[in-house]
């Protein structure tokens, strides 16, 4: 079942999205897909509701978390 977060969209609980945090402390959600499949944009434009590389985060699983120096 595709979910949706506080209108954020499907990269918020799908198994290719990361968030990402700035040094300045501002908040990004990655796609990992992008880094093998250039159809996917590497930063998506929210709230994303459809995406055919969708997979829901498994139940106790939660999203990637990183941060990078941006």
């Amino acid at each position: 079942m595709m979910s949706q977060v506080a209108g954020l969209g499907l990269c918020v609980t799908c198994q290719h999205g990361r968030t990402v945090t700035s040094r300045k402390g501002s908040t990004f959600l990655f796609c990992r897909r992008s880094e093998q499949d250039t159809r996917y944009p590497k930063y998506p434009a929210l709230p994303m509701v459809r995406c055919p590389g969708y997979e829901e985060t498994r139940k106790g699983e939660r999203p990637s978390r990183g941060s990078v120096q941006a």
